[in-house]
């Protein structure tokens, strides 16, 4: 079965010790239009982001993983297309 694009969001969050409040709250500084609920709905696959969400997402993600002295770990959407491209192919 192929990965859902927001697969691994909710881990992320949790490791950068985000709450769900304070991941939307720095989505939305980055210019993310989601609410809440939606950004919510991304994290559980319940819903799936475009890529620019799935971008601003990862992003805001990513600044707090720097915050904490860390790299980028969590991949943008072309490098997670990329991915399940790679995994569709035989």
């Amino acid at each position: 079965m192929a990965r859902q694009l927001s697969d691994g969001l909710d881990r992320a969050r949790r490791d950068a010790g985000l709450s769900h409040g304070e991941l939307w709250m720095r989505y939305f500084e980055l210019g993310g239009m989601s609410t809440a609920l939606q950004l919510e709905a991304f994290l559980y696959g319940a819903l799936r982001p475009t890529a620019n969400d799935y971008d601003v997402v990862a992003h805001a993600l990513n600044e707090r993983f720097v915050e904490l002295g860390g790299n980028h770990p969590v991949a943008y959407s072309e490098d997670e297309i990329d991915a399940l491209e790679e995994e569709a192919t035989p």
